[in-house]
């Protein structure tokens, strides 16, 4: 059973997933691979108990490891009783998804590397064996296409099963089991090696627009291909783990078999991670080699098989300069291309900044900035026990919505972190410093172990062993800025290879354990971790379900299909009713049906879920608002504008319903507006109900002021010029400097419609200039006037300046690129048009322009 249940773990489920059966197409995967783990688990437990004894050697991670768990728990009880009870419901269910990912995807992992000895022959594994597994059964799958049977049905196992998948999938668990039975760490990290390199190829082929699996190419990260692992950053940490493992067995090599096996699984290793295009893997894997080449024994060996090694190392490196870049452009490279991207945006200290300043946002750096001073920021809250473990992702949104008001220049990057994206701010912030202090002191154990080893060990033992101490390294370094340690097949992977270097280290030859003193007591304690693992298949078969229910609700949704939406996505409710997403749906589709009372609800579940998403309050606060809960609305407005104060649609929900009792609400309302004001400067309808609660106050200054800014910013508005000519009145002003200005602005306005060009047209317009020198609008209008009278040099200058004032503002970025077009300035008018489409990619006019220049 264990041989069987580690099979599914580093064959099938690395390779096994459906596009259609859950929206995450790797949900399958995951739910095997933790069916797996814990069948795995209880069949030690169930050894056990037949043995009376615990079946696990001693180790030097078990106290540091047990310390780190008893952190992360306290640190979720701190944070339990330092919440309000609002919180806690989503808490709860974001800590328990953590807690059973720590459980089982790292801990138990972790032990079942215990229970699984080392080969006394290290070089032993078949290469004829495997290089016939890669090959043979990769091969097979190329007659898929024309072999596979259509689905019968929308059932589960019509869409699960097809005859001639099922033979293929059939035949490689024998060949698996026969490869490996010999059950040792190096027969199931050579399955590992295997399962990596033939999703290597198909992540290869998908780079260049061949699918054999699915109907269609599966391209959800442009040409970054994802592989059967769903995301490319997630195959790309995995093969930097294995990749120190397969150059060991290379650089050892003597028989051409093996040098073409491992040669193979090498390049098909250094050809993925190209085609995942995932730059943090790629300084992983350069951290891991480098790791490698540390030692004395491998650079001897490479010395030692320099004609084979040289120019073999001398292809992978060309594979890696000359891999095409995402468009597939003849000589175009990948690793030029991705490396160079955003090279010019960081041309000061300020650029590496959250005030980088307009045209220095590198989307993947700062928005990475976002998130590591998010996570700093929940550190600092609680400086020894942090946030609380697992609930990075529920809490996060509190506090990037902070800073995108704050930070200008980041606003258009926020996002939903799941993770902290740096493995020591990820612990930070969860757990504090206590738990970053003994996550520290875990791997400071376990690599003083390791130096202690070499120091005492022969070459051949250093050589076999620093392959773990290099994939542990690069997988840290690739952590730096990836997650990929929080999602199931690479983190199984890596607690897996570290429970085998760690056993390596603590001496462990055999596998046995200690004794029970007391085996009644012992018995119990296996029988309750049994029903655990029992009970955590269960839970993870009915998320399974969870997740297909949902897919087929959202897909009914999409349909319009509202009955069988609701139908659907209650089954999923039912089956797990605590997954974020499948709630809102169910609510959206109870609020499309008209059951408002059910909707509430569903809202009200969302929440518990997770209570960091803006739109369930948003989406909460109108319903609210049709039952006639106006305080409860507005708590929920509130809070959706705290999280995502970018959403304007908030402010005008708020508004309307503040509207609905002015004078009860009008103080309150006049401060939300005030800082809605910095966040939508120019936005009409925000200044119009500011000045209007300003006006409830009897602040009429204060409404003048708002109204004539607005005025300034939106000078075709009717609104706000009504408002600002009855405040002007109300304060018995007779040349409201902003009206003035608005009158100048509209005489020039005329006379440009009128077709005068210049004399009078042209004073006029100096003069509005000069009333407001830096006004985007009195400088376009300007403009408008010199590039119908034919200056466009006066033109060119008026709109740099109007767009330094208004960087965003892409009418006016438009007209300068005619501009530099009518000008003869090509160059410069291709970089406008790009600059304009890269902010609106659905601008039709602008590609057009584009596209025609010479």
């Amino acid at each position: 059973m264990l041989t069987l249940s580690l099979i599914t773990v580093f064959f099938v489920s690395p390779l096994l997933f459906f596009t259609d059966l859950t929206r995450n197409p790797y949900y399958l995967q995951i739910t095997l691979l933790n069916a797996a783990l814990l069948a795995a688990g209880a069949t030690l437990l169930a050894e056990a108990v037949r043995q009376k004894a615990w079946p696990l050697p001693p180790n030097i991670l078990y106290a540091p490891l047990a310390a780190l768990l008893a952190v992360m728990v306290l640190s979720f009880v701190h944070a339990w009783f330092g919440h309000m009870a609002f919180f806690r419901p989503s808490m709860v269910s974001e800590f328990t998804r953590a807690g059973v990912f720590t459980a089982v995807n790292c801990v138990l992992v972790f032990l079942l590397a215990q229970k699984v000895p080392f080969d006394s022959g290290p070089r032993r594994p078949s290469a004829y064996g495997w290089l016939a597994f890669i090959l043979l059964w990769g091969g097979l799958w190329f007659l898929f296409p024309d072999l596979k049977t259509p689905a019968a049905g929308d059932s589960l196992m019509s869409r699960f099963w097809d005859p001639y998948g099922g033979f293929l999938w059939a035949g490689g668990a024998v060949a698996a089991w026969r490869l490996v039975r010999r059950f040792n760490q190096e027969d199931f990290l050579h399955l590992a090696m295997a399962a990596g390199a033939l999703a290597s190829c198909y992540g290869v082929l998908q780079y260049f627009g061949v699918e054999l699996v699915w109907p269609r190419l599966l391209n959800p990260y442009g040409n970054r291909s994802v592989s059967t692992f769903g995301n490319p950053n997630f195959i790309s940490s995995y093969l930097v783990m294995l990749l120190p493992f397969a150059l060991a067995y290379l650089m050892s090599a003597e028989k051409t078999a093996h040098r073409l096996l491992y040669g193979f699984i090498f390049l098909s290793y250094a050809a993925m991670l190209m085609a995942s295009l995932t730059r943090s893997s790629w300084g992983g894997a350069a951290a891991a080699l480098a790791t490698l080449f540390a030692f004395r024994e491998y650079r001897r060996k490479f010395i030692e098989n320099r004609k084979f090694l040289g120019w073999f190392l001398a292809a992978a490196l060309l594979i890696v300069f000359l891999w095409p870049a995402q468009s597939l452009k003849p000589f175009s490279s990948g690793l030029l291309e991705r490396m160079g991207e955003g090279a010019g945006k960081f041309d000061s200290f300020s650029s590496l900044s959250l005030k980088a300043g307009p045209g220095r946002i590198y989307s993947s750096f700062h928005q990475r900035l976002l998130i590591w001073t998010s996570a700093w920021q929940m550190g600092l809250e609680s400086p020894m026990l942090g946030k609380g473990w697992g609930l990075f992702e529920n809490f996060y949104p509190f506090y990037q919505g902070g800073l995108i008001f704050n930070f200008e220049d980041v606003r258009g990057l926020r996002t939903h972190a799941n993770n902290a994206h740096n493995e020591i701010m990820e612990i930070f912030s969860q757990t504090g410093l206590l738990g970053l202090g003994v996550f520290i002191w875990l791997f400071y154990v376990l690599f003083a172990a390791f130096f202690r080893y070499c120091g005492v060990s022969g070459p051949e033992e250093r050589y076999w062993t620093a392959p773990y101490a290099a994939a542990v390294v690069g997988m840290f370094a690739d952590n730096m800025f990836n997650v990929s340690l929080h999602f199931a097949v690479p983190a199984m992977l890596f607690w897996w290879l570290t429970g085998g270097f760690s056993r390596k280290l603590s001496g462990s030859g055999g596998s046995a354990g200690r004794p029970w003193g007391k085996p009644a007591a012992g018995t119990a304690a296996a029988g309750l971790l049994i029903l655990f693992c029992v009970f955590c298949i269960w839970y993870w078969s009915a998320q399974f379900m969870r997740e297909m229910y949902y897919f087929r609700g959202f897909k009914a949704m999409r349909r319009n299909d509202l009955a069988g939406a609701v139908s659907e996505l209650k089954k999923a409710y039912d089956s797990n009713g605590r997954e974020v997403n499948n709630n809102y749906e169910l609510a959206n589709a109870y609020v499309r049906a008209g059951d408002l009372a059910s909707a509430k609800w569903a809202y009200g579940e969302a929440l518990k879920s997770n209570s960091g998403y803006d739109e369930i309050y948003f989406n909460l606060a109108i319903v609210e608002k049709r039952l006639g809960r106006t305080e409860a609305a507005l708590d929920a407005l509130k809070v959706s504008a705290f999280i995502n104060p970018l959403s304007a649609a908030t402010f005008s929900v708020m508004a309307e319903t503040y509207l609905g009792d002015a004078g009860r609400y009008a103080k309150e309302a006049a401060g939300m507006f005030e800082a809605a004001g910095k966040i939508f400067p120019r936005d009409a309808n925000i200044r119009n109900a500011l000045g209007y609660f300003y006006t409830l106050l009897k602040d009429y200054r204060s409404a003048k002021m708002v109204y004539g800014r607005g005025v300034r910013d939106n000078p075709g508005d009717a609104t706000l010029i009504r408002n600002l000519a009855a405040s002007a009145a109300q304060l018995g002003l007779k040349n409201d400097p902003d009206l003035l200005w608005l009158r100048k602005f509209q005489e020039v306005q005329t006379r440009l419609s009128s077709g005068e060009l210049s004399g009078p047209a042209r004073a006029s317009a100096d003069e509005l200039v000069g009333l407001e020198p830096a006004n985007p609008n009195a400088l376009a209008l300007r403009a408008k006037l010199s590039f119908k009278a034919g200056d466009y040099k006066g033109a060119e200058r008026d709109l740099l300046k109007a767009l330094e004032a208004r960087p965003g503002d892409n009418n006016l970025r438009y007209g300068l690129a005619v501009i530099y077009e009518k000008k003869g300035e090509l160059g410069s008018a291709r970089r406008e048009w790009e600059a304009l489409l890269q902010a609106e990619p659905g601008n039709a006019a602008a590609a057009e322009r584009l596209k025609n220049l010479p």
